[in-house]
């Protein structure tokens, strides 16, 4: 079942660029990140209720040792909403397929600085791959004062997105064995939805005012965004202690399959021959790293 939820993951979370797509003719990109941790937190709090789960007697004791991570999960989670939203909204429903690879080398580097693992050469390897499918996904063939320009800039933003969740992802793993994950996520979410919300205060009367009517499937697609993040994390929570760690990532990266097939059949966004031969480069690059993480992590077993 394990491997079943992370596939359930990588699909919930292929639609996040179509979301933005069929809500940004109507609200920019801080909306979209409100209206994702806000509806997210409905969903988590329903899914409290069905598991018939309450909340600890004495939650404020449970929050505090923890709260600096959370704090720093909940804002981290936020910009790396804010930046992905506002690129996907400016460039292709796919795009944010860069946010991947960004976060394990994210991850990869937090390993080696704060928990002291050795990074060989074959990592490092493994990370310019990633990089350099980047690069190609956002060349995309186009004259170079183009890539330098908006293109780039919305890589940019992707990359810096990736790099934010995986703040998060850190967030998470220092609490982890303190805090029940739902509780967790629910802790973070909702500071996630106040930080996003309270800078839209000053632009409620203006939106107001503006008579501004979203159709049928904006107002799903926002209902539809803020399922994929309640639910989406709490099945990945779910998966992680039934599979091998590092098939986590790998089935995960499916996601760019799904995402670059909505963009096509939704949108009619073309995929060029630089897309997919970058996207195969930075899928191989992240694959490889995860095999040699847990390779690694298998000799130090064995060592012990």
């Amino acid at each position: 079942m394990g491997y079943v939820y992370l596939l359930c993951v990588a699909l919930l979370f292929s639609f996040g660029g179509t979301c933005v797509k069929l809500i940004s003719p109507y609200f920019d990109a801080g909306y979209i990140t409100f209206f994702r941790f806000a509806v997210g937190v409905l969903f988590l709090l329903l899914l409290k209720a069905v598991k018939r789960q309450p909340f600890p007697r004495r939650f404020g004791s449970v929050l505090k040792p923890v709260i600096g991570w959370i704090l720093f999960g909940a804002a981290a989670k936020w910009l790396a909403y804010l930046t992905e939203n506002y690129a996907i909204a400016h460039g292709t429903s796919y795009g944010n397929i860069v946010t991947q690879p960004a976060q394990t080398v994210f991850l990869t580097l937090s390993s080696v600085l704060i928990f002291r693992e050795r990074l060989t050469l074959s990592k490092i390897l493994c990370i310019l791959m990633c990089m350099g499918g980047v690069l190609c996904i956002s060349w995309n063939g186009r004259p170079l004062d183009i890539f330098l320009g908006e293109n780039i800039f919305l890589t940019v933003l992707f990359w810096i997105s990736g790099t934010l969740a995986g703040c998060h992802v850190l967030s998470q793993k220092m609490i982890a064995d303190r805090m029940d994950i739902i509780d967790s996520n629910l802790s973070i979410f909702f500071l996630s939805a106040l930080f996003s919300g309270s800078v839209l205060i000053p632009s409620v009367p203006e939106v107001a005012a503006s008579g501004l009517s979203p159709d049928a499937a904006c107002i799903l697609a926002i209902l539809f965004f803020g399922f994929i993040t309640g639910m989406g994390f709490y099945l990945n929570a779910k998966a992680i202690p039934l599979v091998p760690f590092y098939m986590v990532p790998i089935l995960q990266s499916t996601m760019v399959i799904f995402s670059i097939t909505w963009g096509i059949l939704f949108f009619h966004e073309s995929v060029s021959i630089y897309i997919i031969g970058g996207t195969l480069l930075f899928v191989a690059g992240l694959i490889l790293l995860q095999l040699l993480n847990a390779s690694q992590k298998s000799r130090k077993q064995e060592n012990s």
